[in-house]
């Protein structure tokens, strides 16, 4: 699982505490100037934290663009962990499956996903 961070200028503390959460690699943005619009966020990405504090506004605006486009689940904090940590653990702790479905429908009959065989 990859985590980036846009914004902020010191991520040393939120490290850690993704990597317990069970972030692989943890990629950093300092997005004080607009050349960071021009960055593609790469493939791998499945969470992007954004730190408003230190984020210069039409990067903020594009990089958003970018992730909505993506479809990629994004977290908005000033500069505390503690203002992120309950979004973040929902996010990064795998989901528990309620049914034997892969696609969790109750049974293959009135599936809505209309495959025979699961």
């Amino acid at each position: 699982m990859v985590v980036l961070i846009v914004g902020a200028d010191k991520i040393a503390a939120f490290i850690p505490k993704l990597e317990e959460l069970g972030a692989e690699k943890v990629l950093h943005w300092n997005a004080r100037s607009q050349k960071v619009t021009k960055y593609s966020i790469p493939l791998s990405t499945d969470l992007v934290i954004f730190c408003t504090d230190f984020l210069h506004h039409t990067a903020a605006r594009t990089i958003k663009k970018k992730v909505k486009e993506r479809g990629l689940p994004a977290v908005y904090c000033r500069r505390a962990w503690s203002e992120i940590a309950p979004e973040v653990e929902q996010l990064l702790t795998p989901k528990k499956r309620t049914s034997a479905h892969p696609c969790q429908c109750r049974g293959c009959q009135n599936c809505s996903c209309k495959r025979r065989v699961h």
